[in-house]
């Protein structure tokens, strides 16, 4: 038994490997990429008829994965890569468990607990990936966006088009909401209408306060209205918004330093404050 199951600690290991070897293929060509994200951009609602994704995830569920892994920037992955990373990480979990369970020396019956525990944990961790990658990606939007918001209008104001401000403010736009401003700015280029490129690009990233912002540019716009003031607006706006999401994070820091203080800082003043009394006891009383 012992034997048997050392050696599923090598087989495990390479069943992993391959599923996520897989799932990171790259594509054959930089042009290719370049082909393929744009459909990926300009048709995110494409299904997927892989047979591994069709097992794993129900319609309304891949259809969820594919707007969460477009939320997320991950334009070159898809269901079925990531449905792969699943697989990967549940093979994974089991040759965690016996390296735990061989190197720690447990007894049998802790193995079948560990089993499930590790593995359902690393089943998981490609969630967890994607939720800190789309948690990530509106953070870095949302601290861009009232910058690029002015610069827009500043150009919009000294008398450019609007394409030719979002062209000349791009560069002023860093991370995840430069790259999606320049990828509607080329859909442009190629020939789809300002509005659909713009609303795109909102849908994409889910960032309700980018997805507002340019929803207000278009009909600005289309309307007639003062694109300059609007746009000045609404950086005010968004610069309020960052200021209340960075006093929600302040007011949750107490909370998260619960179980620090719990697990680490207060046995730590415990053993401080009673330590010496209990050796002084110790080599009083022998």
């Amino acid at each position: 038994m012992l034997a048997l199951l050392t050696y599923m600690i090598p087989i495990f290991g390479a069943v992993s490997a391959f599923f996520f070897a897989l799932s990171v293929i790259p594509s054959k060509s930089i042009l290719a990429e370049q082909i393929e994200e744009l459909k990926v951009r300009v048709a995110p609602q494409q299904e997927e008829t892989s047979p591994l994704v069709q097992r794993l995830f129900s319609g309304e569920r891949r259809l969820l994965l594919t707007r969460q892994l477009i939320a997320a920037g991950w334009y070159t992955t898809t269901p079925a890569q990531f449905a792969m990373r699943i697989v990967a990480g549940a093979a994974l979990g089991p040759l965690i468990t016996l390296l735990v369970w061989k190197v720690a020396g447990l007894s049998l019956a802790w193995l079948v607990p560990l089993l499930i525990v590790i593995t359902l944990c690393a089943a998981y961790s490609p969630f967890i990936a994607l939720n800190r990658a789309i948690e990530a990606r509106h953070t870095a939007i949302q601290k861009a966006l009232p910058e690029f918001l002015d610069m827009v209008a500043s150009t919009v104001q000294a008398g450019l088009a609007l394409n030719s401000a979002l062209a000349y403010a791009v560069d002023a736009a860093v991370g995840p909401l430069g790259e999606e401003i320049k990828a509607a700015l080329s859909e442009i280029r190629l020939g789809r209408s300002r509005a659909d490129a713009l609303k795109a690009a909102g849908e994409r990233t889910d960032q309700p306060a980018l997805r507002n912002a340019l929803r207000v540019m278009t009909q600005a716009e289309r309307l007639g209205a003062n694109v300059a003031k609007m746009l000045t607006e609404l950086a005010e706006d968004a610069r309020h918004q960052r200021l209340m999401a960075v006093e929600e994070m302040a007011a949750k820091l107490p909370v998260k330093m619960v179980f620090p203080m719990v697990f680490f800082m207060i046995p730590s003043i415990f053993t401080i404050i009673f330590g010496t009394v209990a050796v002084n006891y110790l080599t009083q009383h022998p």
